[in-house]
């Protein structure tokens, strides 16, 4: 009986340490989400911005055909694929949602920049063509960022890629969040722009030239914002349903216990009882 009251007690103090870790995780997603909710939306509206700055540009008198390399279509068939996933489990169903994502929807055999240690390490087993890794952030940092934008441009500037394309978890709400793919390159031009007498100094080029790369350097932000959102309210929605479970436990292990103690001092008594009686 002693080793059965001392058994159930060191399990409930396993589970009242395990408690604390989850319901600590939960508070530091709580946090990061809002964080990570703020910063997409402060940076979501400069995208849309940046955005209408380039359809009114296009929309100025340019050549009979496009040839600037950001706007047309090459003969090269090979898109490049930015992947998404975070550096740390305890998130749920996120990681895998994404990773099943790129299985239904990526080839294996074009070129991906990975971004997140799960991610990273899922490609690689599956043989996945990985160039470029980037498996360290927690913040996706300006220097890290214009790095990443400045690999892929330069490819495809050279045509040696077709397409750049971002995966990653759309934020929707804080209990829905889901895989998607963004087409950033070639900028897609909308079938209703109307040409207008607009001036564009030095050229309407150069304007598109320096605005294109801006406006693709803040999706892929917004995009990595979204992710971070989605994988903060992914964690603490896990952790919240681990605390639950949690509390559910301590509260049957509590009577066991309690049940075990009373069953003990009964039978203490009887034998207290008995002897006595001799």
């Amino acid at each position: 009986m002693a080793g059965q009251i001392s058994a159930i007690k060191k399990r409930l103090q396993t589970v009242n340490s395990t408690k604390k870790l989850t319901n600590a995780t939960e508070l530091v997603a709580t946090v990061k989400l809002q964080k990570y909710n703020n910063k997409t939306l402060q940076n979501g509206e400069y995208a849309k911005n940046l955005k209408r700055f380039i359809m009114a540009a296009l929309s100025a008198e340019g050549p009979e055909i496009e040839n600037n390399p950001y706007l047309v279509d090459t003969n090269v068939n090979n898109p490049l694929y930015v992947v998404i996933t975070s550096n740390s489990g305890l998130c749920g169903s996120y990681n895998l949602e994404v990773l099943k994502y790129v299985d239904e929807n990526v080839p294996r055999d074009v070129p991906i920049f990975a971004i997140g240690t799960i991610g990273y390490n899922w490609l690689m087993k599956n043989d996945y063509l990985v160039v470029k890794k980037y498996d360290e952030l927690e913040d996706l940092q300006p220097r890290i960022l214009n790095q990443l934008i400045d690999n892929m441009l330069i490819l495809f500037t050279k045509y040696e890629i077709s397409e750049i394309n971002v995966v990653y978890t759309k934020y929707i709400n804080t209990l829905t969040y889901k895989p998607t793919t963004l087409k950033l390159l070639p900028f897609e031009q909308s079938e209703e722009l109307e040409r207008e007498e607009i001036l564009l100094e030095p050229s309407r080029d150069e304007v598109l030239n320096s605005l294109i790369p801006m406006y693709v350097s803040s999706q892929l932000y917004v995009a990595f914002l979204e992710a971070k959102t989605s994988e903060n309210a992914a964690r603490r929605n896990a952790m919240n349903m681990a605390n639950k479970n949690a509390e559910k436990l301590i509260n049957e292990l509590q009577l066991n216990y309690n049940k075990a103690r009373q069953a003990a001092i009964t039978q203490e008594m009887n034998e207290i009882v008995a002897s006595s009686q001799r």
